[in-house]
Parts: structure tokens; C-alpha cells; sequence
């Protein structure tokens, strides 16, 4: 299976917890797979495998991302080029 991946697909990180991370995914593949602008996924690392769900936006999600951004978004751009 080869998985090739375009600029214009970049995940972008919403938020980091213990060993959960919450994702928001592309346009392009939400407009694929017919889900709403705007719909995370939460990657949880547990057991040695990954378990995955998706969040699909509302008011309430959106507003709480939009708290969290505006409290941690200036340190997570700071650290997004550390490796």
C-alpha cells in the first residue's frame, strides 16, 4: 500500500494530551468522505496500537477549540519545529 501525501493535505494539530492527539483534517478529505469543514480526529496511542475516532464540528466543539488556540496556539507554533 503506498500512501503519498499532498502540501495541501497537511494535518494540522489542535491539541496534544498525555498520549491522545486531536487533529483537524484536510478540506480536501472531508469534502471526499462527505464530512462536515472542520471535522477533527482524535489519535489515542494505547496498548501499542492506535485507536481512532472522529469529531464531527458543533458549536460547543468549535468553541472549544477556538479557547484552546487562543491560550496555547502562540506556544504550539513555537514548538511545532522542535524535533
Amino acid at each position: 500500500m503506498s500512501i503519498t501525501l499532498e502540501k495541501a493535505n497537511k494535518l494540522k494539530t489542535i491539541s496534544v494530551e498525555k498520549d491522545t492527539w486531536i487533529l483537524e483534517l484536510p478540506e480536501e478529505l472531508c469534502s471526499r468522505e462527505g464530512f462536515a469543514v472542520g471535522t477533527l480526529a482524535s489519535l489515542t496511542v494505547k496498548d501499542g496500537a492506535i485507536q481512532g475516532s472522529f469529531i464531527h464540528p458543533t458549536k460547543k466543539a468549535k468553541q472549544s477549540a477556538e479557547r484552546f488556540i487562543n491560550k496555547y496556539g502562540d506556544f504550539m507554533k513555537e514548538i511545532e519545529d522542535i524535533d
